[in-house]
């Protein structure tokens, strides 16, 4: 996504025009939501310094790794031309992020063409106000999925005095909301807009349980079910809390493609054939590695398209390098092709000429190159 931002200023309200103004500050332009810009108790002001050519559409902020008294509740977006008179464009009040590293995604109520842009944000109660990351775009970010069905999510933890548990709502403020935020953003890589035929998911239930494994999806649409250990939880979290999002979101980003996704016809079933398996498994790993939420770095050569998970994932992800679309058009020959096949689901998405052992063989030779 295109990021218009080049510089910002931060003003105090009552700043006078001799006071010395911070500039470029970046946290803020790093786009890596570990890092904490942090200004001051009561109003703040960050201004865009920036001669833009296009009205800004959307934008998204979001919320750092620290207490959620700091993130930002109330705040109005300004544009102005002659850095003296402000427009109010867009303006937000009593928002709330489910997580921590969370976007909240603003699309611009009043959109004109101005040069420069002002953010003026507050905390709910007036604290210190600490955020990760702004971007402004000239696209509107919720363009195709402003009638994304949203499924009811029913969370509960069983065991709640586990330290996993603990840590989980130290992560996640309201798992409901939390949930339903990732059901949108696995469709958008399943599917290219909500006019699309996404499978019906009405309700899921999400749970945290104490066992020794990582997560599980039961069910079908519908109703699906999540459970998510807090042992793994736990594991997961001894590094920092940013690596417990990392792998939360990743994990509940596989599960949910799970309930999303197309299931390949004329093979048999998951249990029962090693095809269908790879399929659904590889396309899952590839909506979460699409999201970015895979270390990329241990992709290395070898094995095959029929080994499921990551080693499907990544390849599937790959193919993206060729057409950007690959992954939603791989996806839907699921429901295309009366007997589904790795080597069909190529022919239909790269042309006649197109094979899985041919693509396969030049995923291997990049993976080489990379070495």
């Amino acid at each position: 996504m295109k990021k218009l931002f080049l510089s910002i200023l931060l003003i105090p309200i009552l700043a006078c025009q001799n006071q010395t103004i911070p500039t470029n500050i970046p946290e803020l332009l790093d786009n890596n939501p570990t890092t904490t810009y942090t200004g001051s108790t009561g109003n703040n002001q960050l201004l865009f310094d920036v001669s833009y050519n296009t009205p800004v559409l959307s934008y998204k902020i979001y919320s750092t790794g620290e207490l959620p008294a700091n993130d930002p509740a109330n705040w109005t977006l300004k544009g102005s031309n002659d850095g003296k008179e402000w427009t109010i464009v867009d303006e937000r009040k009593d928002q709330l992020f489910c997580s921590r590293y969370q976007e909240i995604l603003c699309v611009v109520q009043n959109p004109e063409k101005f040069k420069q842009y002002i953010l003026e944000a507050a905390t709910i109660n007036n604290d210190t106000l600490k955020i990760a990351d702004v971007i402004l775009s000239d696209k509107n970010m919720k363009a195709g999925w402003e009638n994304f069905k949203y499924p009811k999510v029913n969370f509960k933890s069983l065991d709640p005095d586990t330290e996993g548990s603990k840590i989980y709502h130290e992560l996640v403020q309201n798992p409901d909301e939390y949930v339903k935020y990732h059901t949108q953003k696995v469709a958008e890589i399943l599917y290219f807009s909500t006019a699309d035929s996404i499978v019906d998911v009405q309700q899921i239930d999400y749970t945290l349980k104490d066992y020794d494994g990582v997560s599980a999806k039961g069910g079908g649409s519908p109703n699906i079910n999540i459970v998510y250990s807090t042992q793994h939880i736990e594991k997961s979290a001894k590094e920092s809390l940013y690596k417990l999002d990392f792998e939360t979101r990743g994990v509940l980003y596989h599960e949910l493609t799970h309930g999303y996704q197309y299931e390949p016809k004329g093979i048999g079933n998951y249990g029962n054939n090693k095809t269908f398996w790879a399929c659904i498994e590889g396309i899952a790993d590839a909506v979460r590695a699409e999201a970015g939420l895979f270390d990329m770095s241990t992709r290395k050569p070898g094995g095959n398209w029929m080994d499921g998970y990551r080693t499907t994932g990544f390849f599937l992800q790959w193919l993206t390098t060729k057409d950007p679309d690959a992954i939603r058009k791989f996806h839907r020959t699921a429901k295309e092709l009366d007997v589904w096949s790795f080597d069909g689901a190529i022919k239909i998405v790269f042309g006649p000429e197109a094979s899985i052992e041919g693509m396969w063989n030049e995923y291997q030779e990049y993976l080489k190159s990379q070495q």
